[in-house]
């Protein structure tokens, strides 16, 4: 068995690259190439993007302004300035000049479709309840544009860097061309796609930097086993591959030709349904946690230290933000674990199923882990591991424990009103606390910035004593050929390929 699957790896890897051949040769002689292996897409079209294709995505669109991925500080692309009055109000100013990549100008009214767009209900735009404030837009000429919201959102600009809300064309039909020719105002033109398979992306000759994009051509190849890609890598047929493993990583540090790097780090949602047995008592919740031990989770998941590398605490706001409240770990105490399983009614324990994507990174170790470490304190957890787009598609956000890979968002009120206020949309433990809700409210209207982090530390102290949450922040990896230049991915997880060169 052993050797047939190796050897249909090896069959996979050789003839993933003879996908571009009918389509184009992979390089001319002074032309420079950048090949990725990347995960097999789901939807692609903005708005109701699941997160993956992002090398095809971040190179075909554009947003208002992208995060720097070397100060964290927001860098104007799209839009050249912005001011705001309390919140309530905000005026962008856009870039002239700019063309979309069929040759239409960009202008506010393509700014203002975008935006409106997200309230279609054809659409099922996942940032409809962020976008829900816009009250009305001005679009005084061509490149003002004036937001007036319902009430005042202080950080409101950060959502204009979500992945899901770059820049679309007002006259381009996303509905029918979104999922087969994607078209935006970004550095590189979409050739040719083969679903599910490869994509090959050109130099967009009429964008508007001067001297970027520095690459004549993204091969982009969809592969859906992480071995396969790496192997691609190790043998030279690609240059990247994102979302490696600490075991890849291990591995390929005696490769003179191969890097591997973390921009940031990503997070591990272990999120319990709060509106199904046994997770409907927070005693069970508690049970949980007090059952887990983060300094073996570090190690058995990352191979790493806690707080070297790997990061562990139990609510969605990340140990790196400024947002975090610092707090003493749960100490791991399995007697309670028990007892609080036993006054919530299950003296002889509980069984519970644990779902997760099984290729994505530190998933699956992370399952067999709290598989293991849950056993001690009274849980019998059996594995239900899906390739990514199987779990996203068919059980995510309708089982009752799960572990999900999150990134992190810039401004962490995005992630809280996308994922734990009451109806959001990719609300996998089903939140809907009062107490919760408030507080998300209170975080995104309030303009002092001192108050504001009072808000979060209270949220965070509400999902300590009482959330269903437990969050692994892991190190987001990306194995590069050493030849490549200027690998650009800041925590909005949109790699900045036009900055790429090759020597």
């Amino acid at each position: 068995m052993k050797r047939t699957i190796s050897s249909i790896l090896v069959l996979l890897t050789l003839a993933i690259p003879m996908v571009f051949a009918t389509g184009a040769k992979e390089a001319a002689v002074n032309e420079k190439s950048i090949r990725i292996a990347e995960q097999v897409p789901g939807l692609i079209t903005p708005g109701v993007w699941d997160g993956q294709a992002f090398s095809l995505n971040s190179s075909i669109y554009e947003y208002l302004a992208e995060i720097n991925a070397e100060t964290g500080e927001l860098d104007p692309v799209l839009a050249t300035s912005w001011e705001t009055n309390d919140g309530t109000d905000w005026t962008f100013h856009l870039r002239k000049g700019v063309k979309f990549q069929d040759g239409s100008d960009f202008t506010a009214k393509d700014v203002k479709f975008t935006i409106e767009r997200t309230q279609d209900p054809a659409v099922g735009h996942l940032k409809k309840a962020d976008f829900e404030v816009v009250k009305s837009i001005d679009t005084p000429d061509d490149y003002t544009m004036v937001i007036h919201l319902s009430e005042a959102r202080p950080t409101f600009v950060y959502q204009m860097t979500d992945y899901n809300m770059p820049i679309l064309s007002s006259e381009y039909d996303y509905a029918n061309l979104g999922e087969t020719k994607p078209m935006g105002t970004g550095p590189y033109i979409l050739q040719q796609m083969i679903p599910k398979e490869s994509a090959i992306l050109v130099r967009n000759p009429n964008y508007w930097a001067e001297g970027l994009p520095k690459i004549d051509k993204i091969l982009i190849y969809f592969v859906a086993d992480i071995d396969a890609s790496i192997s691609m890598l190790e043998s030279d047929r690609v240059d990247v591959v994102p979302f490696v493993t600490p075991v890849i990583k291990n591995r390929l540090e005696g490769n003179d030709t191969i890097s591997v790097i973390s921009p940031y780090q990503e997070q591990r949602f272990i999120s319990m349904a709060v509106d199904r047995k046994p997770f409907d008592d927070n005693r069970v919740r508690l049970a949980l946690k007090y059952s887990m031990d983060p300094q073996v989770i570090a190690k058995s998941v990352a191979k790493m230290d806690l707080n070297d590398g790997v990061f562990y605490n139990e609510t969605p706001i990340m140990n790196a933000l400024a947002e975090y409240k610092d707090r003493p770990l749960r100490t791991r105490d399995v007697a309670k674990a028990k007892a609080l399983l036993a006054e919530a009614g299950y003296p002889n324990g509980v069984s519970v199923p644990l779902y997760y994507a099984s290729d994505h990174p530190f998933s699956k170790e992370l399952a067999q882990t709290v598989k293991e470490l849950a056993s001690e304190g009274g849980f019998t957890i059996e594995l239900k591991g899906y390739t990514r787009d199987v779990y996203l598609s068919q059980y995510w956000l309708n089982v009752p424990l799960s572990i999900t890979g999150w990134g992190g968002r810039i401004d962490p009120s995005m992630l809280l009103s996308l994922a734990f206020k009451g109806g959001a949309p990719w609300n996998e433990s089903h939140l809907n606390n009062p107490q919760i809700n408030a507080l998300i409210n209170k975080i995104s209207t309030e303009p002092n910035a001192d108050v504001r982090t009072g808000y979060y530390h209270q949220l965070q102290d509400v999902f300590y004593e009482d959330g269903p949450l437990i969050n692994v922040q892991v190190p987001y990896l990306v194995a590069i050929n050493k030849r490549v230049d200027g690998y650009r991915q800041p925590l909005t997880m949109l790699p900045q390929y036009k900055y790429m060169d090759v020597r």
